[in-house]
């Protein structure tokens, strides 16, 4: 960053940071106050060890925009707002136990003294004529009102039941504070000089915070991409809503419709899955944008309110594909089966690089298209990812690529698409020497549903075409060799040769609820093979050898990996 764009850096106390004369506002699109109680009980936490020791204690970093020129006294609360909002609650609470004190003839003069000095100091000015508090921190637009008019009077809210939930937690905090400030100082032990002195010295002059002071949004995004400390607010979904928001800000209709359609967005995605969905969308039509260039990247396309609405309407109508990628149930599938087992096998592998190109898919393809799309992607990821396990940069890379050849129209047959997948596709000899070797260790939930999706897959397989559906059948994972091996079975494998087969998926197989444990489990191989008759799964119904050895289990895997290469197929 440039020197002329970082104003400042240092290093400064709550007292000098609120005792400055300066005026500090959260902008207005800023996200609500969010905090909550745990966040409470370690700030107050802290504070406590604070006073009982008189160490500092460091609050991590601020940042801070100028709004104006450098002699201005108003700065614009990039990041640290929920900090500073919770810590002026509890001044708020401090001041409101000076103000029970005086009101019940304790110290009452210089308790009222008291209490004109530290609101001046740490709160704000009164108004001459209304006689109301007007404070050194202006909150967002939904918050403000509230703060200023009710908590910053010491005025309790008219309904608690009809406060949005960010005034409850602003309201909630105060509560709590006031609780945990009369527990510290009870009345019959305190006065009022002790109460200010937690205030001044303990939390006014032991805070400590990097105040990092920048000229604009881009060098405040910039400081806090970098900042890994404990304390930071702000998230690029915040930075993006303000400055879109600030280039439509002069026209309260056209804000009224960019509020409306922001929320849309943000109630299907969610706040935390925006940026994340946000960074899809740019990679289904740009070169490849890093989650750490977000904000910059759309500050860089999006310049004028009719950008602003463009973008908006582009992410509204991407916003229903990429729940959908999500959900094999949502409305947007029609109920097409083969789209669901293929977005449920998705979902199961974990994998979302390919989210960016099955958006762009969706959007531009026709719907049988789409679905060879998403079939060939479901193939690559189970070769690539679920068995090969490889890095996954250049699959990024690929995905990328292709998804803006989608959304720029130089694709527009499902074969060119499928053609340039196949970099990312392994050859059939390579994904069988990967799947001879692969083992799931079945106490990992999420191994063991991957391993009961592969056998099932190849349950059908073996039943000829038979669709058994491993997340709706009842069926269960057997293990041949035992997990827990009992004196027979010890006398065939060694400790050694148990742990390194008992997983592998020549050893698995699929039985009935009611067969495994009590008919299979411990059982000898013998044994087991009569219970194997019986089951209604073909998998098991081959078993039919009366020992089992490690070169079986091998020979069985291979075998599997046969099978495996011809289902998990591009032709």
């Amino acid at each position: 960053m440039a020197i002329t764009s970082l104003l400042d850096t240092k290093t400064l106390s709550l007292n000098e940071i609120l005792g400055n004369g300066k005026i500090y506002r959260v902008p207005a699109f800023q996200r609500d106050y969010s905090w909550e109680q745990d966040n409470w009980e370690d700030l107050w936490n802290d504070l406590v060890t604070v006073y009982q020791t008189g160490n500092p204690h460091y609050m991590g970093s601020i940042v801070l925009q100028i709004s104006g020129n450098e002699d201005d006294k108003e700065y614009l609360v990039i990041d640290g707002q929920q900090r500073f909002t919770t810590l002026s609650l509890l001044i708020l609470s401090v001041i409101r136990k000076i103000k029970n004190l005086a009101d019940s003839g304790v110290e009452t003069t210089n308790n009222l003294e008291r209490i004109e000095i530290l609101m001046r100091d740490y709160i704000g000015k009164k108004d001459p004529s209304s006689l109301l508090y007007s404070s050194k921190l202006f909150l967002n637009e939904n918050n403000d009102g509230f703060y200023q008019q009710r908590l910053l009077n010491f005025r309790s809210p008219v309904n608690y039941s009809k406060l949005s939930d960010s005034e409850k937690l602003l309201w909630d905090a105060y509560i709590f504070f006031n609780k945990q400030i009369d527990i510290l100082f009870p009345n019959n032990l305190t006065n009022g000089g002790e109460v200010t002195a937690f205030l001044s010295k303990s939390i006014g002059e032991q805070l400590k915070f990097i105040q990092i002071t920048v000229r604009d949004e881009l060098n405040a995004y910039t400081v806090f991409e970098t900042l890994n400390s404990r304390g930071i607010d702000l998230t690029s979904t915040d930075l993006l809503k303000n400055y879109i928001f600030s280039l439509v800000a002069k026209s309260s209709s056209d804000l009224s419709i960019l509020k409306g359609q922001w929320k849309k967005i943000i109630d299907s995605i969610g706040l935390k899955e925006f940026p994340i969905f946000l960074r899809h969308y740019l990679n289904a039509r740009s070169s490849l944008v890093t989650k750490d260039r977000l904000f910059k990247s759309q500050k860089h396309f999006v310049k004028t309110d009719q950008n602003v609405f463009d973008l908006l309407g582009h992410l509204e109508g991407y916003s229903y594909t990429y729940n959908a990628l999500f959900n094999s149930e949502d409305e947007l599938w029609g109920g097409d089966k083969e789209v669901k087992d293929l977005i449920n096998s998705l979902n199961l592998f974990r994998v979302t690089l390919c989210h960016s190109l099955l958006m762009v898919a969706y959007d531009k393809l026709s719907l049988p298209d789409f679905k060879k799309v998403l079939s060939a992607v479901v193939t690559i990821s189970f070769r690539y990812n679920v068995i090969g396990k490889l890095q996954t940069n250049d699959m990024e890379k690929a995905y990328n690529k292709i998804a803006n050849k989608v959304y720029s129209g130089s694709f527009q047959q499902v074969q060119q698409i499928i053609n340039d997948l196949k970099i990312l596709y392994i050859n059939d000899d390579n994904f069988r020497n990967y799947f001879t070797l692969k083992m799931f260790n079945t106490t990992n939930s999420q191994q063991k549903k991957i391993a009961r999706y592969i056998l099932y897959k190849i349950e059908s397989y073996l039943a000829g075409g038979v669709n058994a559906s491993y997340d709706l059948d009842d069926g269960t994972i057997e293990h041949i060799l035992p997990e827990n091996m009992d004196e027979d079975w010890s006398q065939m494998f060694s400790d050694e040769e148990h742990s390194r087969n008992v997983y592998m998926l020549g050893n698995l197989t699929l039985l009935e609820p009611s067969k495994n444990g009590r008919d299979a489990a411990q059982k000898i191989m013998k044994d087991k093979i009569e219970v194997y008759k019986t089951s209604k799964f073909a998998l098991s119904n081959e078993i039919t050898a009366t020992d089992w050895t490690v070169k079986m289990i091998q020979h069985r895997q291979m075998r599997l990996a046969k099978i495996a290469t011809g289902i998990w197929k591009i032709q």
